[in-house]
């Protein structure tokens, strides 16, 4: 576990949307039954020891099913800093994991994005917006 992984990095970073999917269903059900489910993912690419392209992405369901599915990812690209590269054979880490877990300089402007756009979309239908915090799901 990298636990100053911020110092592996440059400062500067790159976001950007990714994707963004949102189906709505017809369904007649009542809501006092309907429960959210939120996961997060995370996929990491270490492209040719010159940076790291992270895409997180969040998916909301309602239970029971039927009623609608929201994704949403945002990405960054990140440069690895030449000066601390060498310090780890980055392609035998699973990168992905440790931006979860030691990746708040990065992720929390992702995840804000993403809470940020998953609100704008539910409150775009007429219902009071789905405001998630902009923390990872445990």
């Amino acid at each position: 576990m990298i636990k100053n992984l911020s110092e592996y990095f440059l400062d500067e970073y790159e976001f950007y949307l990714q994707k963004v999917s949102y189906d709505k269903m017809d369904n007649d059900i009542d809501d006092a039954e309907n429960r959210f489910q939120c996961e997060d993912n995370f996929q990491a690419e270490v492209i040719e020891q010159k940076c790291v392209k992270l895409i997180v992405t969040r998916i909301i369901r309602r239970e029971p099913a039927g009623i609608f599915e929201l994704s949403v990812s945002f990405g960054a690209i990140l440069t690895f800093n030449p000066e601390k590269i060498d310090e780890y054979d980055w392609h035998s880490i699973n990168v992905a994991e440790e931006f979860k877990l030691n990746g708040d300089f990065v992720i929390g402007n992702l995840m804000s994005r993403i809470s940020l756009l998953i609100a704008e979309i539910t409150a775009s239908f007429g219902q009071p917006p789905i405001i998630l915090p902009p923390i990872v799901a445990k």
